[in-house]
């Protein structure tokens, strides 16, 4: 823990896990692949020798660094006050609440998330309806959830 120069104290400073870039970019990066492959095949040609295929797999690679740069921007911030996050590259967003605001505040997970160890903490100052900010795929899912509602008993006030 440490301090803010308004008198916070963060709690947590967090990211998306790693496996996030992936998750954010695969559905992409398996079509253009498919489609070098299946295009080298479709003219007898090894993929590395056709142009199309060539820029199927650069465009691959450019979906992955650029998922990269959107994860490098995310970050998930607890203090003693509030929850924080920022997202965004070229023009960057921050969702901030008040902790004694919060009304819900949920772990979602699903089948691959439990496989990753992985799982998004959701925020809400509503009591029903969709929730207004998340904390996409952070590790330990269950541990930051613990986290978060130990700093709202602890200094929610």
């Amino acid at each position: 823990m440490c301090s803010s120069d308004l008198g916070e104290i963060v709690i947590a400073v967090l990211r998306p896990s790693v496996a996030w870039i992936a998750a954010r970019s695969s559905t992409v990066v398996c079509v253009l692949v498919l489609a070098a492959l299946v295009t080298s095949f479709d003219v007898g040609i090894w993929p590395a020798s056709s142009w199309y295929a060539r820029a199927c797999l650069a465009g691959a690679g450019l979906r992955v660094v650029v998922a990269s740069v959107e994860w490098a921007s995310r970050v998930y911030v607890l203090t003693d006050r509030r929850v924080l996050r920022r997202r965004g590259v070229l023009s960057p967003t921050v969702y901030s609440a008040q902790l004694n605001a919060l009304r819900r505040v949920e772990l979602l997970q699903d089948s691959i998330d439990r496989v990753l160890g992985t799982g998004t903490i959701t925020f809400s100052t509503r009591t029903e309806g969709r929730y207004e900010a998340a904390w996409l795929m952070v590790s330990r899912g269950a541990d930051v959830l613990a986290m978060v509602e130990e700093a709202r008993r602890r200094y929610g006030r």
